[in-house]
């Protein structure tokens, strides 16, 4: 997707085309995703709580399928992110502190700024920058990092050989 200026007037919106299912990636990560799912919700744990399976459907099965139920159904949750990317390749659009790269007086501070989507809710981490730029713009000093304890469950969080491979494609 892309983010376009229209006008020099800073009260006019921008253009978005959030460009969403545009890739064959994009497609391969909803299937992955619908198939994880089904797989965490096959897990023991879950047999007292778990019911037939209401969406897509079990019959449901063949990445066609699977593409045709995300066309008719799929919606976002409008959490755009990463358009803007920080840093110093030729793809950032701004710096640490989320000045615009040749730019005065321009700064961009929020979640567009991410170089990657995080996994997770948006929520929290776009506070963060947001928090952490505002204190670099009125030049406040970061707290001391924290020594404060936290809870490792066992050496790795996951066990095991996945019961189905997620495909990476670059």
């Amino acid at each position: 997707g892309r983010v376009q200026v229209k006008s020099k007037d800073p009260r006019e919106y921008p253009s978005i085309l959030f460009n969403y299912m545009s890739s064959e990636q994009d497609w391969q990560e909803f299937r992955d995703g619908i198939r994880l799912t089904r797989e965490i919700m096959q897990q023991p744990a879950l047999d007292p709580y778990r019911g037939r399976e209401i969406s897509p459907g079990i019959d449901v099965q063949s990445d066609e399928a699977l593409d045709q139920f995300v066309r008719e159904h799929a919606e976002t949750a409008y959490h755009p992110s990463c358009s803007c990317k920080m840093g110093t390749d030729e793809m950032a659009v701004v710096d640490g502190q989320g000045r615009v790269h040749g730019l005065q007086s321009l700064r961009v501070v929020d979640a567009s700024i991410m170089p990657i989507i995080t996994t997770g809710n948006l929520n929290a981490p776009t506070i963060m920058i947001a928090e952490k730029i505002a204190d670099k713009i009125r030049g406040r000093q970061p707290l001391p990092r924290s020594t404060a304890d936290y809870f490792v469950a066992g050496d790795k969080p996951a066990r095991g050989k996945p019961l189905r491979e997620i495909s990476h494609q670059a």
